[in-house]
């Protein structure tokens, strides 16, 4: 039964550690940031959904146009015609102005592995106690 304690608290702790790295994930997501490509290039992630990667003489140019003001200039001389992408916002749900029912979803309420989860892992597990370690590991 120790064999099931420990794997269930060695499932509790991976679970924890994937909700750590997808907060994590979330965050970085979030934030521009820039990064060396593979061929040399410099890439600016967070804009959109690919990176926007150029050579470093490129984002000069870039940058010279931006401290001369011709990028701000031509952005206030087009902003009758240019498009805005806004950060996103949380979304209103959205209703169905169906008339057909919509059928209720089985919802997985399980806080952990069920019983037939537990007997199957304390099969494995005795199954795993029987096997030499030679043929585990490859020792010949």
């Amino acid at each position: 039964m120790s064999n099931v304690n420990a794997t269930m608290a060695r499932i509790a702790e991976l679970e924890a550690m994937q909700a750590e790295l997808k907060a994590l994930k979330q965050t970085v997501k979030n934030q521009v940031r820039m990064k060396v490509s593979a061929k040399g290039g410099i890439s600016i992630y967070g804009l959109q959904r690919m990176p926007v990667t150029l050579y470093a003489g490129q984002w000069e140019r870039i940058i010279d146009m931006c401290k001369s003001g011709d990028l701000g200039t031509f952005i206030s001389d087009n902003e009758a015609i240019l498009t805005r992408k806004e950060a996103k916002t949380e979304a209103a749900p959205v209703v169905a102005k169906s008339k057909k029912v919509a059928k209720a979803k089985k919802v997985k309420t399980s806080e952990g592995p069920t019983a037939a989860d537990l007997a199957a892992i304390e099969a494995l597990s005795a199954r795993a106690d029987r096997i030499p370690a030679s043929d585990l590991f490859g020792d010949d």
